[in-house]
């Protein structure tokens, strides 16, 4: 579709490119390095060892996490960070696995007190298991061995006149009175809000790990689909035993021998679906039993949640980056739609509270949807049952473009797109459950030379999936080159019904986003309906900003440590501010860190924009803050988190989870 721009606030970012690229010499811009203005490079090393850092690339996932192959030099990196695996099994292990990009990561270990206290005697309330609690009741030992405080303003007191971790808190100062005893603002307690939505009880985890939970509408779907897949069993077999009759009786006076064919059994299904369809145990599904909204009974097209897409800035889901915390960030300089992290369709179902925390939405995000993967169509479909149920999202997506080895070997992710029998029920089990809009995110192929988007996107559309989205890049390529939006444009450009018609798909293209001038140049050129950010976000969360006032933004390292420090402030919300919660809080500030050093502030260019597959040579900023900023080296990260969340335990270790090879110099 036809993109307006909107009026430019300043320079807009089309006009800033062309002007930079006419006006400087063409022999400052080397292909694959970012061109920073001479003032600000700091002279090359004689010698240098290459940083596990300067290849931190985010790693496009929305759900979309890669798994690349770990280079070569990997294990000399950052040896100080490594653990000492003296385990010859585990050794053994991983020479027989080989070798990916997290092979010898440093897992960051959880971080917790000396002392155990009891959670009810640090929230001020008696404990009813007296002596038998296993944690410690004594609250001025712990307090003893917590140390100081690192901060005099607790968030969680801030803004809703109590916090919830009471002398666990490592902000206690701020709500612990001249007696020694915690402070409550009732006021406050009775005018605050809950912010975050689908927060479970452990009710639900009760009902779905005992098989309580009420499955009766998936079901009905998945019983509908055992029937349908038995019958076309039963013909196929017909159809081979007439070929094989007729094949028998052409030999005149010789009787036709019997038909060796056999009529596949229920469990031989799994030749259609790659699996043993089963039919849940939770509930017995009666024949008699008219379950309204079923596949039988489908709701109508006007009852089903309508969003229109079209046109709208959308924040990719982003596994471990793209947490609540960042996602708020990202709703502050404007992005119209967030997605959750992937999360495993199998692990929601037995109600494992790790996944189920990837549903939780704040009140801010106002165009909500959760992303699922998985391989069989039966635990999709109940997932999806289960979120209609208990859930406030506004859509549902599905995940086929994960390339990660664990994901993609086991059927699910980019491993759906060879089983195209299987995303149709899959999608149709999808919408018959939930009452919100069903979406789909798929690469162009799993080979470079085989790709299949221009034939699965007019199928998308006749599914019903009220949106795709297209990440220009194959599951074999991962990032080592630019997106194909060539590519994209071509599956634009097939049968996706009419705009501004109800049955109308829209398509997002994905890849390679930087700025507003990639933006638009997207949406007027390849003829998509809008455009998916991934690692442009995690690089710069202002890029919202920048699209809608179409401008590049040079905005200062103050701003962008208070950027930080918000993020903090909703970490400590959302992990907690007692010792686990600061350390969570600092472990994902360092994960989002390794995008944001990437980072090129624009008036340290001779070109703009940026661009994502650009390397950044070694430069010093307009401040030692912004320097600070742009370092590649873990040890100054965590430099950044000791300004805000105070020194960082001696026993605490990080290791950047995302390390591709996406700003390798093309040639």
């Amino acid at each position: 579709m036809s993109a307006e721009i909107p009026p430019p606030t300043a320079t807009t970012a089309v006009e800033s490119a062309v002007a930079a690229e006419s006006s400087a010499p063409t022999s400052t811009y080397q292909k694959g390095i970012s061109p920073i203005k001479p003032e600000y490079l700091l002279p090359k090393p004689a010698a240098k060892e290459e940083s596990i850092a300067h290849l931190s690339e985010a790693i496009e996932a929305e759900g979309d996490q890669g798994r690349t192959e770990a280079d070569s030099n990997a294990s000399e990196v950052n040896e100080n960070n490594k653990r000492d695996r003296k385990d010859k099994h585990v050794k053994n292990n991983r020479k027989k696995r080989g070798g990916g990009q997290n092979q010898d990561r440093v897992v960051t270990r959880r971080i917790e007190d000396e002392i155990q206290l009891c959670f009810k005697v640090a929230k001020g309330v008696e404990c009813d298991k007296g002596d038998s609690c296993r944690f410690n009741h004594d609250i001025k030992k712990y307090l003893d061995a917590k140390g100081k405080d690192i901060g005099d303003r607790c968030v969680n007191f801030e803004n809703t006149g109590e916090c919830h971790y009471g002398y666990k808190c490592r902000y206690l100062g701020a709500h612990l009175d001249a007696d020694g005893k915690l402070i409550k603002d009732e006021a406050k307690m009775a005018a605050a809000e809950n912010n975050t939505m689908n927060v479970f009880s452990h009710d639900l985890t009760l009902n779905l790990r005992s098989f309580k939970f009420d499955f009766s509408r998936s079901e009905a779907y998945l019983k509908k689909m055992a029937d349908e897949m038995a019958e076309a069993s039963k013909e196929q077999a017909k159809e081979q035993t007439k070929k094989t009759e007729s094949t028998d009786t052409t030999t005149e006076g010789t009787p036709a021998a019997e038909s060796t064919t056999e009529i596949p059994a229920e469990k031989d299904l799994s030749q259609l679906e790659n699996r043993e369809v089963k039919m849940p145990k939770a509930t017995i599904v009666q024949e008699e039993v008219s379950h309204p909204d079923t596949p039988d009974v489908k709701m109508r097209p006007a009852e089903k949640k309508k969003i229109d897409f079209r046109g709208k800035t959308y924040l990719a889901p982003l596994t471990t980056v793209g947490n609540l915390p960042f996602r708020r960030i990202c709703k502050e300089y404007g992005v119209d739609i967030t997605c959750g992290e992937m999360a495993m369709a199998s692990n929601l179902v037995q109600g494992q509270k790790a996944e189920l925390a990837l549903l939780r939405r704040h009140k801010s995000e106002d165009i909500f949807g959760v992303q699922l993967t998985g391989n069989k169509i039966d635990v999709v479909v109940r997932a999806c049952d289960m979120i209609n149920q208990v859930a406030e999202v506004d859509f549902v997506d599905l995940n086929m473009g994960c390339p990660i080895d664990l994901v993609f070997n086991a059927g699910a992710g980019s491993g759906l797109l060879g089983s195209p029998g299987k995303i149709r029920r899959m999608v149709t089990g999808m919408k018959s459950v939930l009452d919100v809009p069903v979406t789909v995110k798929f690469r162009m192929a799993i080979n470079d030379k085989k790709p299949i988007g221009v034939n699965l996107t007019p199928q998308f559309h006749n599914l019903g999936a009220a949106l795709g989205t297209l990440h220009g890049r194959s599951r074999q390529q991962r990032y080592t080159k630019l997106a194909d939006w060539d590519y994209i444009s071509q599956c634009a450009q097939t049968d996706r019904g009419i705009p501004g018609n109800d049955d109308y798909m829209p398509l997002f293209g994905n890849g390679d986003i930087l700025g507003p001038s990639d933006y638009y140049r997207h949406l007027n050129e390849h003829k998509v309906d809008g455009c998916m950010i991934a690692r442009g976000a995690l690089m710069k969360p202002w890029i919202f900003e920048e699209i809608k006032s179409n401008r590049d933004w040079d905005i200062s390292s103050g701003e962008r440590f208070d950027m930080m420090k918000r993020f903090c402030d909703f970490g400590l919300e959302h992990w907690g501010s007692d010792t686990q919660g600061v350390n969570q809080t600092r472990r994902f500030l360092l994960e989002w860190q390794s995008f944001l050093h990437r980072y090129v502030p624009v008036g340290l260019l001779e070109v703009l924009p940026q661009k994502i597959n650009d390397r950044p040579p070694a430069f010093v900023g307009r401040n030692d803050l912004e320097t600070l900023m742009a370092s590649p080296d873990v040890s100054d990260w965590i430099k950044l988190s000791d300004m805000i969340l105070g020194p960082a335990p001696e026993a605490f270790r990080f290791d950047p989870k995302h390390k591709a090879n996406s700003t390798t110099v093309e040639g």
